[in-house]
């Protein structure tokens, strides 16, 4: 009899172990990484695209444009205007310049929209502020700050709510088709008035976007999943 187990016995640890190769097999982890720029949470389906490096928009040229739902097809343009006009005459006096530096934000198409005052400003969001259908929609052309200063005589006025912030958000929206969809875009300004006023050496600089991909529902400032 002990002869009959003994031989039996291999047999027997070989299924036991094949048993627990298997069970073992069924049971291991994924390892791939999670798609943080497309999450689904709920009833939102946040799509978010970080820009790395941080881009400094407007330094070289006059215009940048942002797609928001990277398909290719421009949905806001950034824009830089700089104007500088002679104001004195007078050759018993030195010159006097006016400088006007504004930076504005223009929808691409029809019914594109940006967050802002009755005044066609472009509002400063703070982190979780909420971008939804009743937010105040300005259509056209939103300015971002306007600065007009004269020479050797210091600052004449600035309006806007972009001069000088640091990660602030812009609240979007764009038509796609027949549906709605609601982003934001996360941004820095390090221009501030002075008395020149030109501000070459400012920068507009985006750091991130994302909007949310179910049609004509809201997303919070910063929200990115």
């Amino acid at each position: 009899m002990k002869k009959r187990i003994t031989k039996k016995l291999p047999a027997f640890i070989s299924i036991i172990t094949f048993s627990i190769l298997i069970f073992n097999g069924s049971c291991s982890k994924d390892t791939k990484s999670p798609d943080t720029g497309n999450t689904t949470t709920g009833t939102s389906k946040i799509v978010y695209t970080d820009v790395k490096p941080d881009s400094a928009i407007l330094s070289t040229t006059d215009s940048f444009n942002l797609d928001l739902n990277n398909d290719g097809i421009p949905d806001f343009e950034f824009q830089k205007s700089i104007f500088i006009m002679e104001c004195g005459h007078n050759p018993e006096v030195p010159p006097t310049h006016t400088f006007s530096t504004k930076l504005s934000v223009t929808p691409t198409r029809a019914n594109n929209a940006i967050i802002a005052s009755v005044s066609n400003f472009s509002l400063v969001l703070d982190s979780a502020a909420s971008i939804n259908p009743d937010s105040l929609w300005g259509i056209g052309t939103q300015i971002l700050f306007e600065v007009t200063a004269t020479s050797y005589c210091g600052v004449v006025s600035e309006h806007g709510y972009w001069l000088n912030v640091a990660d602030k958000y812009i609240g979007l929206k764009f038509i796609k088709g027949n549906n709605t969809y609601y982003g934001w875009a996360r941004l820095s300004s390090t221009y501030s008035a002075s008395s020149s006023s030109v501000m070459i050496g400012d920068q507009l600089i985006l750091k991130d976007y994302a909007y949310n991909s179910i049609p004509n529902q809201p997303i919070l400032a910063g929200q990115t999943k």
